[in-house]
């Protein structure tokens, strides 16, 4: 199938292809399905960049993956291989774990910038992709009661043994009781889930009134990716991103399950001068040859590194928190 001019797909039709990429496991063989728009449930779509499969909504413009696997089979990369990734830049991780430091350092930021939109001293907190429970330390140590959900048994295994409560499922699995969290966070998960809008309305269902939601995801709307076109990072993860969406596009899915979307920051993260180096070496073969050589003369350097191609969106459920 081809998206060179705009096209209309059967949903839930299936065919058989040769082998998809998976972050973890490479190339797999897999079914395909169809599907429509998440945001409108349209069908017609026109093809971005020319990048295979990657199509966008000819009426809201919401980007996405079309046709994808069925996520019973993307959910198998999520395990340890995805954690100790050798090519992290198509989905997947270096070394999680080992980069404890740098990401406790991104996490701090971007509490920092949800800050002020939290309300009361000790929030509830529901932190759904939460991994090895990374998060979490940083939310606990701010005063926080943080939870987690997550699909990897091989990351809740791990945030288990931190003393978390942690739920293994997607969001849409698992049962919790309505208007439960004053904050849910999702730190680059969006963009991997099946229904982002069933994900939205779920969220706003746990969230008490005046709750918040905190979301970061690549930002396709943004100079580096409109630059770059196919060549940008962030359209190299297909089959592990299934959404790429823009301020636009995520704000009017978010308005529609019935948020007040509040704040865009374009933010960045901090990164080990290798894992930096890995990425910039798909940019510039130059720059990563740079980098490399102060990587051996300043080793175990980490800096913050932003493109202002990630975004991180706040909303918020309407309506006074209940007292106390």
């Amino acid at each position: 199938m081809t998206h060179s001019e705009a096209t209309s797909a059967p949903a839930e039709t299936a065919a058989q292809v040769p082998a998809v990429r998976h972050a973890a496991t490479r190339r797999v063989a897999v079914a395909m399905e169809h599907v429509p728009c998440n945001h409108c449930g349209h069908q017609v779509t026109h093809g971005v960049h020319n990048v295979s499969r990657l199509v966008q909504c000819v009426n809201c413009g919401l980007i996405f993956v079309n046709p994808r696997p069925a996520f019973a089979d993307l959910a198998r990369q999520y395990e340890g291989s995805y954690f100790h990734c050798a090519e992290p830049t198509f989905g997947g991780y270096e070394d999680y774990e080992a980069d404890h430091a740098d990401i406790v350092r991104t996490f701090e930021g971007r509490m920092g910038v949800m800050r002020d939109q939290v309300r009361g001293e000790r929030p509830r907190a529901l932190d759904v992709g939460c991994a090895t429970g990374i998060f979490l330390e940083v939310a606990r140590d701010a005063g926080w009661q943080p939870e987690g959900v997550d699909i990897s048994a091989y990351a809740l295994a791990r945030a288990e043994a931190k003393g978390f409560k942690v739920q293994r499922g997607t969001l849409l699995d698992i049962e919790l009781p309505e208007a439960a969290f004053d904050v849910i966070t999702m730190w680059d998960l969006i963009e991997h889930v099946p229904d982002p809008a069933a994900v939205f309305a779920e969220c706003h269902r746990l969230l008490k009134p005046g709750g918040v939601l905190a979301i970061s995801t690549p930002d396709a709307g943004s100079v580096l990716a409109r630059v770059l076109r196919g060549r940008w990072l962030g359209f190299r993860s297909i089959d592990e991103h299934l959404y790429f969406f823009s301020h636009r596009t995520i704000a009017a899915m978010l308005e529609h399950a019935g948020f007040e979307v509040r704040r865009f920051v374009q933010v960045g993260k901090v990164l080990a001068l290798p894992r930096l180096v890995e990425r910039m070496r798909f940019y510039s073969r130059i720059a990563a040859l740079l980098l490399r050589q102060v990587d051996r003369v300043m080793p175990r350097l980490s800096i913050h590194v932003n493109p202002r191609d990630t975004m991180v969106v706040l909303a918020v459920r309407p309506g006074e928190p209940p007292e106390g």
